[in-house]
């Protein structure tokens, strides 16, 4: 019995997606999608994958899934306004399909047709090297399936891959500062004038992200309780602000930028169900959320807050902000609510 097979035959019972049964069945997602009678192989290689990119636009609306292990972003919109060199990519398109891309996570493309859905499902994915899903791209504009299917005769390749590597596991960079390292550490925080040159620090000291905040200047990373995204959603729900949710893994971060209108709790996810009003679903794993915090790092526009959660491997789940423009100081209201979070922890 195939791979593909013996998917359909665990799915008959329950609702069971195929990374489900890839994990179920002991293999990557991809090599589980590639033995689909209804998958199209479309070739490896950021070079390639580019082209195909570029073409996304002509699909018109569009939902991507962007996920990790315990966050699922799903955001319906145009994939526009796309730049994509070998290693880095944006699409900025503020409230709508936002998108950065780490190109040089990116190896395999497919096309999928789901028959088994009403209406046929139509997409186009995108993989990694261990044969984990990037980004899943499904048409929503029915008129622009001949596109979709335009890209698929275009990049059909034959010469699927029959085999993908183990990611290694993942070793954690919690190594602590001492003396002068440790002053140079603080200092360099605090002399921060944006927030994107934080990844620079944690490079030059060696550390992730946890570790920096375990050993933050006074005031300037709080250990939070593991329902502080709950928190932070309702508040902000009640106040009516507009937050920035960034879900991605090695490959994508995909960012949704609105209000939060719809919070359903169920089996121990935490959802956000606002497609009617922002086009947007988010699903957390709260179950799985093993360390929140409240982080508080100085720019040009003063000090700008995130509340940041991890799972048991230390990789980052979630990311939440408060909606600002370069140029702004933060919003009032979303200082108040992570000091309330932060400091009732």
């Amino acid at each position: 019995m195939s791979l593909w097979q013996q998917y359909l035959e665990l799915k008959k019972d329950r609702h069971f997606y195929p990374l489900d049964g890839a994990n179920t069945l002991g293999v990557s997602e991809l090599a589980l999608m590639l033995d689909n009678p209804n998958t199209v192989y479309l070739g490896s290689g950021i070079e390639r994958l580019r082209l195909i990119v570029l073409k996304l636009k002509h699909l018109g609306l569009v939902e991507c899934i962007a996920r990790n292990k315990n966050a699922v972003s799903e955001k319906t919109g145009v994939y526009e306004n796309i730049s994509l060199t070998k290693t880095r990519g944006i699409a900025l398109n503020v409230g709508e399909l936002d998108l950065r891309l780490f190109a040089d996570k990116w190896q395999y493309g497919i096309a999928v047709k789901d028959e088994t859905r009403d209406p046929i499902s139509y997409s186009i994915q995108f993989y990694d090297e261990f044969g984990r899903a990037i980004q899943k791209v499904f048409v929503r504009d029915w008129e622009k399936v001949n596109q979709w299917q335009a890209i698929v005769d275009e990049f059909r390749d034959d010469n699927k891959p029959s085999a993908f590597p183990v990611k290694p596991p993942k070793v954690r960079k919690d190594r602590r500062l001492q003396g002068d390292e440790l002053t140079q550490f603080h200092q360099r925080w605090l002399d921060l004038k944006d927030i994107h040159e934080f990844g620079s620090i944690l490079e030059t000291f060696n550390i992730d992200r946890i570790a920096a905040y375990e050993q933050a200047p006074e005031h300037c990373a709080f250990k939070v309780n593991t329902n502080a995204f709950e928190q932070a959603f309702e508040m902000s729900k009640e106040i009516g602000i507009e937050i920035m949710l960034f879900v991605g893994n090695r490959g994508i971060v995909q960012i949704q930028t609105g209000k939060i209108h719809n919070i359903v709790k169920m089996h121990g996810w935490l959802n956000i169900m606002d497609k009617k009003e922002e086009n947007f679903c988010l699903h957390l794993n709260q179950e799985n959320l093993t360390q929140l915090w409240v982080v508080r790092r100085p720019t040009r526009d003063g000090f700008v807050c995130s509340i940041e959660g991890f799972d048991q491997d230390g990789d980052t789940v979630l990311i939440m902000f408060g909606r600002r423009q370069e140029g702004d100081p933060e919003l009032g209201e979303w200082t108040a609510i992570t000091q309330k979070i932060a400091h009732s922890s």
